[in-house]
């Protein structure tokens, strides 16, 4: 039997042993095995890492246009000539890039493809960051989520061009052409981002975590006010079901394969149509063919033949101003589910509007002769902001009296 004691080993060594092998400290403060951490250290390790994150959306949306161009060519007898210059097109149409068809510029574009391309890139984004990320990580992934969608624009701008010498299309302007599919995949980046990554790099970076919250809070508000909008158009568009046979009436020619055309063409505008009647359910207008349409009047024009012009009634009823209630109710009532202090409605208001314009850039454009289809962004910022902010200090200050109605009563 030995006669040396057993040695314990002192504090600091057990720590080393604990942090031997252990990756440089991220930003997220997840910690994970060192066996199972597998972080990239160099560039190189990082762009190889996060590559596959990146190709991935670009090259099922490219893969999912080409195989869409060709199966609609061949179908249509078209010739094969045409296919480089359809595929270009349609990776514009994709991002809500406007587009010029036989001299007819067209500038309203579907929203529902360029949400559907943020969702893709935002599941990717989330799942490569799912682990610990540094900010060197997240400079990476940006860098290779923004930069595939540009390369791509630059050789879908170049086939448009060179279709553009024997087909009636025209190259859509070359600032839009990039900027429309940088910012649809920088949101789709943004939003894949998980909220405790960006609550690190706002303190990282001096923000108030607030700021952070205050934009999900906005976030959150504006799927709310969009899904009781959606709800309301679907009702008015059912109401005034008469009238979509005659706007497709206007079609002499449809026949089976045009109505499936225009039934997903529909369905494609649909997020436009909430947006638009999200900025007149908050007192705003929708413009269509020159003339505005609100709660207190319409005008009865020559609405483009898209059946979703169905819910504009002929004339607006007397008690239309009452759906004013509806953004009212869902402001407060998430109001008082989640309360937020002066400050914070303030930042959430800000970061509403800001979404707000947003939504009305892609949301509304030109439509040829019908001229500007949609609400003016401006306007429709403006509003969010003043209903968020106003809602959100009348849901403030009630709490505060009653607080104090109770403190009295108590004491």
């Amino acid at each position: 039997m030995s006669t040396t004691p057993n040695q314990r080993p002192r504090q600091s060594d057990a720590r080393r042993q604990r942090r031997k092998g252990a990756s440089k400290r991220k930003i997220t403060g997840i910690k994970r095995p060192a066996a199972n951490d597998k972080v990239p250290a160099t560039a190189k390790e990082r762009v190889r890492h996060y590559l596959p994150y990146a190709i991935v959306p670009n090259l099922a949306l490219v893969l999912g246009l080409v195989a869409l161009c060709f199966a609609v060519i061949l179908i249509a007898g078209w010739s094969l000539t045409y296919f480089p210059g359809a595929v270009g097109e349609a990776w514009f149409a994709l991002h809500g890039v406007p587009l010029l068809i036989d001299g007819v510029s067209l500038t309203a574009m579907p929203l529902l493809p360029a949400v559907g391309v943020a969702a893709v890139v935002a599941v990717q984004v989330r799942k490569a960051t799912a682990g610990r990320v540094s900010v060197l990580d997240l400079l990476t992934l940006l860098g290779l989520a923004l930069g595939l969608p540009l390369v791509i624009s630059g050789i879908a701008l170049f086939m448009v061009f060179d279709a553009s010498h024997v087909y009636p299309v025209g190259t859509p302007p070359v600032v839009a052409a990039f900027a429309y599919p940088l910012i649809v995949h920088l949101l789709g980046f943004i939003i894949g981002v998980r909220r405790v990554v960006w609550h690190a790099l706002a303190k990282r970076s001096g923000i108030p975590a607030e700021t952070v919250d205050a934009g999900a809070n906005a976030a959150d508000l504006i799927l709310r006010l969009l899904a009781a909008a959606a709800v309301v158009f679907v009702i008015a568009l059912a109401v005034g079901y008469a009238r979509v046979g005659e706007l497709v009436s206007q079609f002499p020619q449809l026949g089976v394969a045009g109505g499936i055309a225009l039934a997903v063409l529909s369905l494609l505008y649909l997020p436009n149509a909430a947006v638009a009647q999200l900025a007149v359910l908050l007192g705003g207008s929708f413009e269509a063919a020159g003339a505005g349409v609100s709660l207190f009047a319409a005008s009865n024009v020559a609405y483009p033949p898209l059946p979703l012009f169905a819910a504009i009634p002929a004339q607006m009823p007397q008690w239309a101003p009452v759906l004013l209630v509806v953004p009212a109710a869902v402001l407060a009532h998430a109001f008082v589910v989640k309360p937020l202090t002066l400050e914070g409605v303030a930042a959430t208001a800000t970061w509403a509007a800001l979404m707000g314009a947003l939504l009305g850039i892609f949301s509304a454009g030109g439509a040829g002769a019908y001229g500007l289809v949609g609400t003016d962004p401006f306007a429709l910022a403006l509003s969010l902001f003043i209903w968020v902010a106003l809602t959100g200090a009348l849901v403030r200050g009630v709490a505060l009296v009653r607080q104090r109605a109770s403190a009295r009563s108590g004491s």
